[in-house]
């Protein structure tokens, strides 16, 4: 399973940037498959990280990390999805581990923790 956790990762930061997915408005390119996904800037590598069942989907209905990109000023040429596919099966049983994982291993900037409006 460690192997699994840390080829993925290794996927996502390797991938040479022409190789990943440009931002666009339909999001051409990008699979219906599930999979954990990886937002990567040119020069500041991992923006994010996630998980989908249907990654085309998942960017279809907005996302949060291209628009913190957009606030951050960032030309959209230098943004880009880095995408792992996972087989249904695998999905159902290792998706939230492999992101969790891979989160603590990479600390990507814009993946944070929003407090709960009613916590102390």
């Amino acid at each position: 399973m460690r192997t699994k956790k840390s080829e993925i990762l290794k996927f996502l930061v390797q991938l040479p940037f022409g190789d990943c997915i440009p931002i666009s408005r339909d999001f051409v390119g990008l699979t219906s498959k599930p999979g954990i996904y990886a937002i990567r800037h040119r020069s500041e590598e991992l923006l994010y990280i996630g998980k989908a069942q249907d990654i085309k989907e998942r960017f279809r209905g907005g996302h949060k990390a291209i628009t913190w990109a957009w606030l951050e000023d960032y030309d959209h040429r230098d943004v880009a999805i880095a995408i792992c596919e996972i087989d249904y099966r695998q999905w159902r049983t290792l998706s939230s581990d492999l992101e969790g994982i891979i989160l603590v291993w990479s600390k990507p900037p814009f993946n944070i923790r929003i407090p709960m409006r009613d916590e102390p």
